[in-house]
């Protein structure tokens, strides 16, 4: 079968508002990738390419006028250059075959992408714009939390996402029956990619996205941060201060061989942890120490 692609350059914090555009104007696939042209899907913690021009290849059906779709992109974009071509399936395959699909994790949630056909009434659904990358749930990392956020969320809790990347923790927190959550990160990219997947599962009033430092003073039954062990780290005392007594603190992006370290770093605070392993990377969750350090 034969397709049409099209491709578009654009910055950084425009690529939300053009892939919509894109899927609104009968794109039925769209890949991203930066400068050094590898492909937009979910990277290691600490490795996410934040670049300053992605481009986005869409896929087209025969039928639809690629005329069309540059003009209507053209318009909101003046002067942004625009290449299309036809091609054929294998050209697509490997890309395609790479996206992440419907994924099932533990018992109660269900991960999608935006356009996928889905019904499953038994599941806490998560639709998720794949290519906005942040977080897919394939990474261990991110799957170790979803897994506990499946497993131990407790109904009506609130909940702190530092370092949200794509916002799918807080909006499967929430999802998952947590009654509000924050959503913090220091890129203005994952901020974007959280409040375009908000509003894809409906969620409003009940997150807040924003940077740490306009982060009022909050009180969190669960801080999750899934962040480099370092960084983490560094924010021990950031952590405590934004959980209420009786909270628990939820750390990944850890690799096995920096556990102890961050336990010693983190013990005077929390204590004591538990721990999941995963691909040679681990979470360790403990409840906030009460009394003087």
């Amino acid at each position: 079968m034969s397709w049409q692609e099209l491709q578009i350059i654009v910055g950084g914090a425009k690529v939300p508002r053009v892939e919509a555009l894109l899927r609104l104007t009968g794109a039925v696939a769209i890949s991203l990738a930066g400068e050094s042209e590898q492909e937009l899907l979910e990277p290691p913690p600490g490795e996410t390419p934040l670049w300053s021009s992605v481009a986005l290849t869409a896929l087209f059906p025969q039928g639809i006028s690629l005329d069309a779709v540059a003009t209507i992109l053209r318009s909101d974009l003046p002067g942004t250059a625009i290449t299309s071509r036809d091609v054929s399936d294998p050209d697509w395959e490997g890309t395609w075959a790479r996206r992440p699909g419907t994924q099932h994790v533990g018992t109660r949630l269900l991960l999608t992408a935006a356009d996928a056909d889905t019904e499953d009434n038994a599941r806490a659904l998560v639709r998720l714009n794949l290519g906005l990358a942040f977080g897919t749930g394939e990474h261990p990392t991110t799957r170790l939390c979803l897994e506990w956020l499946d497993a131990e969320l407790q109904p009506g809790a609130r909940m702190l996402d530092y370092g949200c990347g794509s916002g799918i923790l807080a909006i499967a927190a929430l999802q998952l029956g947590a009654t509000y959550a924050w959503a913090v990160d220091v890129d203005r990219q994952a901020l974007t990619a959280t409040r375009e997947n908000a509003r894809l599962n409906e969620i409003d009033d009940t997150l807040w996205i924003g940077k740490p430092e306009n982060l009022s003073a909050v009180e969190a039954d669960l801080v999750m941060a899934n962040i480099l062990a370092d960084t983490l780290k560094s924010l021990t005392e950031v952590f405590y201060r934004a959980m209420k007594p009786g909270g628990r603190l939820v750390l990944s992006g850890i690799l096995e061989s920096q556990s102890e370290e961050v336990r010693r770093h983190c013990g005077h605070r929390f204590g004591p942890f538990m721990e999941k392993h995963s691909d040679g990377w681990i979470l360790l969750s403990a409840p906030r120490r009460e009394g003087p350090p």
